[in-house]
């Protein structure tokens, strides 16, 4: 039902890999289930690399123990989501003590696509992107930094949050503070439906127009994402970068 291309990196000015991502694609109750999640990890020496491992490593738990639970209850696709909304927002108060046990803290983004029954949910916290294209048509979440505030309230323009030295500022994220909001969309899956979860190591050097649906074959997929990396390395991206490609069949 999926075509998915996933590829992570480095970068160019790490020493870690601070990304961390989650793909599942099973078929439990008779229902055909995927679940992609990308997190981007914040904190000293590798503390991002533990909270972002610490969330995949949660949510991964969290979908072969809880979820079919759920689905023999015959819940449906927006009390799943509910139910998910809740789950990391107990993760996140874990996270909290974890960090207090190490002395410092330690957060991450998260973006996850979540797709059953032919209906799909986005849940964003954080600069983590998820991008998707229906019918020529491109969506996209929105970022939780101190420069789209800014954006929204139209004291910057999007091309001076693009180049601010305040970009990386975070409002929200998951592990620093006991309240946080998340972002819930929503949407019915349909074939040819293209999405895009990716840290802002891969997109923030590129151009809006340089991201679009890919009308091609795995292969081809595969080679987009390869060119994307080469690009923004070229131009001298220091993070890490990641990125999951999912394209319904």
């Amino acid at each position: 039902m999926f075509q998915i291309v996933d590829m992570t990196d480095m970068g160019n000015g790490r020493d870690s890999n601070q990304d961390s991502y989650l793909l599942k694609e099973e078929e439990i109750c008779g229902q055909q289930i995927l679940m992609a999640v990308m997190c981007d990890g914040m904190g000293g020496l590798s503390r991002g690399e533990i909270a972002s491992g610490y969330i995949v490593g949660s949510l991964d738990r969290w979908f072969t123990h809880t979820l079919p639970v759920l689905l023999k209850q015959k819940m449906k696709i927006m009390r799943i989501q509910k139910e998910l909304v809740a789950a990391i927002k107990k993760i996140n108060h874990r996270l909290i003590l974890l960090s207090r046990e190490y002395g410092d803290t330690m957060g991450s983004t998260l973006t996850l696509l979540f797709a059953a029954d032919r209906r799909f949910f986005v849940l964003n916290i954080g600069d983590s992107r998820a991008y998707w294209f229906d019918r020529e048509q491109k969506y996209v979440t929105r970022d939780h930094t101190l420069v789209q505030e800014e954006v929204s309230r139209g004291l910057l323009t999007i091309e001076e949050a693009r180049t601010d030295a305040r970009k990386h500022i975070l409002m929200q994220c998951i592990g620093v503070t006991k309240e946080i909001t998340i972002d819930c969309y929503n949407g019915k899956l349909k074939p040819g439906m293209e999405f895009l979860l990716c840290t802002d190591g891969f997109y923030g050097m590129l151009r809006e127009e340089e991201i679009y649906e890919v009308e091609a074959s795995k292969d081809e997929m595969k080679r987009w994402v390869r060119e994307c990396f080469d690009k923004v390395k070229e131009r001298g991206e220091l993070d890490n970068l990641s990125c999951i490609v999912v394209k319904v069949s």
